[in-house]
Order: structure tokens, then C-alpha cells, then sequence
């Protein structure tokens, strides 16, 4: 006994290594002279008026400012490292943790190329005065010379050898972006998986995150952990709560506290909006336009897009669309076949939609940004799923056990034109 305790504690302690090397430390802002390692490149250089700096702060942060103009065909401020390699292999992802004013940046990695202005270049979204962790895959980096894409130039991650975070979003004016770390991670090699501590009365209806913490929704409680599943607050909520999303520090949920999928309707379809930092309820928001039942939410361009249950023999799904005050807008139709009581969960990543259906089997619907089908393939995400940085999709997955309550999980997906989504190949061949 004392040796297989001896053992699995050996175990645990090797997984935990393992998880704590995949990311390996690239640039940070302790040390007293890391500002000799940077340095700033603005459109000056091309005549522009932009102005671009950055300070190494007292919190050893590295801060990137200045204002952007457009004036004399200018528009772009970055900084940069100097020249020096990076020791990047092929499957690795840049991780970066950075506090933003809400404007798109792009991360560049140089090589050695006689061509001007090129670098590789992979963009992404910041959330005003937040931090967030930014995970680029290498991958994901496409060729470009002053910004214009390069065909038939795909990186060779041994090569790289400086990297630099670039604003040419075409808006002028002042920004601001805060940045503590940037690492090297493993994209594919160790597929991220994470259980839901605890147990609830109700099964699982959907999950949603910011890249700090999870939230869960299991129909009468709604759960907060942190990226690793420890649990840090949960509320008790009224039956029904389905689906959610997560939107500039509030959390989304359909809600219906009527029947759902009778043909003659009987739902009574919400939105109940809640602090994500706390779990307390802000407001409500009427969605009866939503007839059988509202069930699923996700949030596209200042829009809000709630779907639900359907009684047998439609042959299509519907997505209501509502304003950010929550007044209805349109509803639109996805020529989706026959799902098993409509649609459950929502989400709009990588400029896609995916939406997780009942039946036996399973069904994910994929659209277009206009609801036009991409495909229909027989996976399982009913029980929620969302997008993450990357280019990957968090799935989650639940069960129930009589007498012992309802327990969630989620793990990491890539989106895939041929099999809807992928796990990593090593837990694929390990199932």
C-alpha cells in the first residue's frame, strides 16, 4: 500500500513537471539591464509621423506607447528585439502576457532575408486595462512584406531570430500595451485537459472563459474556477440555466423557465446577466422571440445570438439575434437538416460559428459568420463549447452518477475543414 501511495504520488509529481517545462521562459523584465535587449521601429523610417517607445516599469513590465498617425502614408509603431536566435522548433507557440487598450496587435518574427520589411505575422486581440495570456501557434504565422502577404513562404522555426509586437491597426491616436512576459510552449505535443472541481445536482449546459478563469453553467448552479478547474465561487441559480458567453467582465446565460420544445411553444425564454468577478446577478433581459425555449448565447460584433430547443420534424435551426440593450433584431435560419431538440450550446471563434447539438450521435453544426453552413459532423459538444487563443476551442464534456451528483470537464480542440475539430494526436491515440 505505502508503495503504490509512494507511486502515484511520484506520478502526480512527474505530470506536474511536465506541465511546468512545456513553457519555457523567452524574454521577461527582471533583470536591470533587459531594456538593452529592445528597441522601437516606427514609420519615421518611410517618412511617417508615428510615434512608438517603450519603458522597462517599476512592476518590471515592459511598456509599449506612443500615438499612431496616418499622416504621409505612415501608420505603424512597433518594438522589437535585437537580433539574436530564439531556438524555436517546429509544433512550439509563443505565449505572451499583456495588459491592452482593447486594439489589435501583431507579433512579427524575423529571419534572415535580403527582402525589405519581412517578417512573419500573427495578430491578436487585446482587452482594455485587463491582462490576458496570448498563445500564438507558430504556425499560425504567415509571410509578409510591409504587411502584405507573401505566398509560398512558410516558416522555418530555426531560423527566427528576433521577434517584435507591431500596431498598424489603422487607427489613429494613442495606445498603450503592457507586456510581462513572452514564452515558448509546446502547441500540440501536451493537449490541455481540465475537470471541474467539485460535484452538482443538475448536469452540465455549457462553459465559457476569459483566459483567466472557467464558467460553468450546471442548469440550477453556476461555477467559477481557475484555468486549472480549482474552484473559486459558485451560485446557485434558477432552473433553467443553459448556455453562456462572457463578454467585458459579464457573463451571459440563456435561460428558459418555461417547457421547452413544444411545438406550441409554453417557454419562457431570458437572458440573466451576472459579474463575472463575483457571480452576482446584474440584470435579466426578456428573449420570448426565442419560442421553444431559449438554450445556448454567444456574442459576435456588439450582437448577442441566443438559439434553443426545437419540437420534432423541423428540418432547419434558428439564431436570434438581439442589440447590446438586448432588443430584438432579427431571426436568422440555418439550413441545418434535422437536429435533435434544436441547438444547446454557441459560440462564434475563428471567424466561424459552432454550435453543439443533442441526438444520438452528437451533431456540431459549423456556419459562416452569415449562418451559411460550412459543415455538419458527428461530434460532441452539447455540453459546451469556446473559443480560445491560438487558433484552438475549449470542449466540454460531463457526466452523472446516481446518488453521487454531476461532475465537468474540458479539453483543448483545433478546428480541422475536414473533421470539424481535432484533440491533440497523442490523447487521440491514447483513447
Amino acid at each position: 500500500m505505502i508503495l503504490r501511495v509512494m507511486f502515484a504520488l511520484f506520478c502526480f509529481a512527474a505530470t506536474t513537471l511536465r506541465a511546468e517545462e512545456v513553457n519555457r521562459m523567452l524574454f521577461d523584465f527582471d533583470a536591470d539591464d533587459a531594456v538593452k535587449t529592445w528597441q522601437t521601429v516606427n514609420d519615421g523610417v518611410m517618412g511617417g509621423r508615428s510615434v512608438g517607445q517603450f519603458k522597462i516599469t517599476e512592476d518590471n513590465t515592459m511598456q509599449f506607447f506612443g500615438t499612431l498617425s496616418l499622416e504621409n502614408n505612415g501608420g505603424f509603431a512597433s518594438v522589437r528585439t535585437r537580433a539574436t536566435n530564439l531556438n524555436l522548433t517546429e509544433g512550439e507557440e509563443l505565449i505572451l502576457r499583456v495588459r491592452g487598450d482593447g486594439r489589435r496587435y501583431s507579433m512579427n518574427l524575423y529571419v534572415p532575408r535580403r527582402r525589405v520589411a519581412f517578417s512573419y505575422r500573427a495578430s491578436f486581440e487585446t482587452k482594455k486595462d485587463e491582462w490576458t495570456e496570448i498563445r500564438l501557434p507558430l504556425d499560425d504565422f504567415v509571410a509578409t512584406s510591409f504587411g502584405r502577404v507573401v505566398k509560398n513562404q512558410k516558416l522555418d522555426p530555426t531560423e527566427v531570430n528576433g521577434l517584435g509586437i507591431l500596431l498598424g491597426d489603422k487607427k489613429a491616436g494613442p495606445f498603450k500595451l503592457g507586456v510581462e512576459w513572452v514564452k515558448v510552449g509546446n502547441a500540440r505535443g501536451d493537449t490541455f485537459k481540465v475537470q471541474c472541481e467539485g460535484t452538482y445536482q443538475r448536469h452540465l449546459q455549457g462553459i465559457c472563459n476569459d483566459e483567466e478563469a472557467i464558467y460553468w453553467s450546471f442548469t440550477t448552479t453556476l461555477v467559477k474556477t481557475d484555468m486549472k478547474g480549482k474552484f473559486l465561487k459558485k451560485v446557485s441559480v434558477a432552473n433553467h440555466h443553459g448556455d453562456l458567453c462572457f463578454h467585458e467582465g459579464k457573463l451571459y446565460v440563456a435561460v428558459n423557465l418555461g417547457k421547452f420544445n413544444a411545438p406550441k411553444g409554453n417557454a419562457d425564454s431570458w437572458v440573466y446577466v451576472y459579474d463575472a468577478a463575483t457571480l452576482q446577478e446584474l440584470t435579466r433581459h426578456e428573449t420570448q422571440e426565442v419560442f421553444h425555449g431559449a438554450g445556448g448565447i454567444g456574442y459576435r460584433d456588439e450582437q448577442f445570438f441566443v438559439v434553443g430547443g426545437l419540437p420534432d420534424g423541423v428540418a432547419e435551426n434558428y439564431v436570434y439575434e438581439y442589440d447590446s440593450d438586448f432588443k430584438f433584431v432579427k431571426k436568422h435560419v440555418i439550413k441545418s437538416g434535422h437536429t435533435h431538440l434544436g441547438i444547446q450550446t454557441a459560440t462564434f471563434a475563428h471567424d466561424r460559428w459552432w454550435f453543439g447539438c443533442y441526438g444520438d450521435p452528437t451533431v456540431l453544426l459549423v456556419t459562416d459568420p452569415k449562418f451559411q453552413m460550412k459543415g455538419r459532423y458527428a461530434l460532441d459538444c452539447s455540453l459546451g463549447i469556446v473559443g480560445m487563443s491560438g487558433n484552438r476551442l475549449l470542449v466540454g464534456s460531463g457526466r452523472c452518477e446516481k446518488d453521487k451528483g454531476c461532475t465537468g470537464g474540458g479539453k483543448i480542440a483545433f478546428p480541422d475543414e475536414q473533421a470539424g475539430y481535432k484533440f491533440d494526436q497523442k490523447e487521440k491515440e491514447t483513447q
